[in-house]
C-alpha cells in the first residue's frame, strides 16, 4: 500500500502547535470527510476518540495514528498533521506527537488484513528521522511529496 497515494497536499495540515489532541482529530476529520459526503465529521471523530479512550495510538516516535472502522467506507481515506512544535498526549503517557497521520477504513472483513498492514506501514515509515525530516518541510506539498517518495 502506498501512503502516497493515501495523502494529497490538500489532506496535510502544517501548523506550528495544536490546542489538543481532540482538536486536531476532529479537524483531520473534517479534512477526511470533505471526500465521503455520505460521512458525518461529528459521527466519525466520535468513533475516533471512543477508540482513542481505549488505548491511546501515539508512539514514542512523535507519531499519533488515530483510526476507526467505518461500514460506509470502500476504501482507505486519510489526513495527516505535521506540527512544528510537540503536542503533548496527555491521554497517552504525555508522549509528543509530531505528526498525526488519521485513517479511516472500510469495516468490512476483507479489509482487516490491509488495516493491520497499514498500521504496520505507518510505524515502520515514520522513524524519529523521517518525522522530523517532515517537520523541517513548510509545506503540505513538499509534505506530500516526500510521503509518495
Amino acid at each position: 500500500m502506498s501512503l502516497g497515494r493515501l495523502i494529497r497536499p490538500e489532506r496535510v495540515l502544517v501548523a506550528e502547535t495544536y490546542p489538543n489532541k481532540k482538536e486536531l482529530i476532529e479537524a483531520l476529520v473534517k479534512s477526511v470527510c470533505l471526500d465521503y459526503p455520505q460521512l458525518d465529521p461529528a459521527d466519525v471523530a466520535s468513533q475516533v476518540l471512543k477508540r482513542e479512550e481505549g488505548i491511546s495510538t501515539t508512539l514514542d516516535t512523535g507519531l499519533s495514528i488515530p483510526h476507526a472502522r467505518l461500514e460506509e467506507l470502500t476504501d482507505f481515506a486519510a489526513a495527516m498533521a505535521v506540527l512544528h512544535q510537540p503536542l503533548q498526549d496527555v491521554s497517552g503517557g504525555d508522549l509528543p506527537i509530531r505528526v498525526m497521520f488519521l485513517f479511516l477504513s472500510p469495516a468490512k472483513p476483507i479489509f482487516f488484513q490491509k488495516h493491520l498492514q497499514l498500521l504496520s506501514a505507518l510505524a515502520e515509515k515514520f522513524k524519529p528521522e523521517f518525522i522530523e525530516e517532515l517537520v523541517s518541510l513548510s509545506s503540505a506539498e513538499e509534505i506530500a511529496a516526500r510521503l509518495a517518495r
